[in-house]
């Protein structure tokens, strides 16, 4: 019991540097000036630094799992965990992901942060949508798959995979020019609160 009750206060901690991370940032872009010329010097460097790299890497990375809300891979996660009838845990898994989706709309109309200029994409940019909601849904699944895979070797291939795919989505967002560095931080952070408060619920019913 104490050894649960361990883990629920990390992954308060873990909520708790998460949202200072996003209050600081939602600050910042609403109150200081030289924000949005700091962030478009360092989105331009990134911009150059990956610019030798052909740009339908970026664009495929974008589309590919997020397309139609996500609905493929929220399809293929929760029927795998209905059929080894973890049903809760399915049905959490798919709601934590929609709230994701909702959250960070509610946030961008909130914030009204214009996207960086001449991308040509509408609507606002922080925090971005794309980082956010790839954090939620694939870190539970990364949750997921460390307590559930029995094998060392394919649970740790899994676990990068994932990690790197959750970091290439908010890089292609950059890549791509349609967001700030702070877009896709804060959007790491609020996808990261949402990963926690799952692994507290879950946690919290296997007591």
């Amino acid at each position: 019991m104490k050894q649960k009750e361990y883990n629920l206060i990390i992954n308060w901690n873990l909520i708790g540097i998460s949202v200072v991370i996003m209050s600081i940032l939602t600050v910042l872009v609403l109150y200081y000036p030289g924000m949005r010329d700091l962030d478009s010097t360092i989105l331009k460097s990134i911009m150059l630094a990956l610019s030798p790299f052909p740009n339908y890497v970026p664009m495929f990375i974008n589309e590919f799992g997020r397309a139609n809300y996500m609905l493929w891979p929220q399809i293929a996660a929760g029927c795998t965990l209905i059929s080894h009838k973890y049903y809760l845990k399915a049905f959490m898994l798919i709601l934590f992901t929609n709230i994701s989706f909702l959250l960070k709309d509610l946030i961008k109309d909130f914030i009204c942060r214009p996207r960086p200029d001449s991308c040509g994409v509408s609507g606002f940019s922080f925090p971005s949508g794309h980082a956010c909601t790839s954090m939620c849904f694939y870190g539970i699944v990364l949750y997921l798959i460390f307590i559930y895979i029995q094998s060392n070797f394919w649970r740790n291939i899994l676990i990068i995979l994932l990690g790197v795919w959750i970091f290439l989505c908010g890089i292609s967002r950059l890549w791509l020019g349609v967001h700030f560095p702070s877009d896709i931080l804060a959007g790491w952070a609020l996808g990261f609160i949402l990963v926690n408060l799952y692994i507290i619920f879950d946690k919290s019913l296997s007591r």
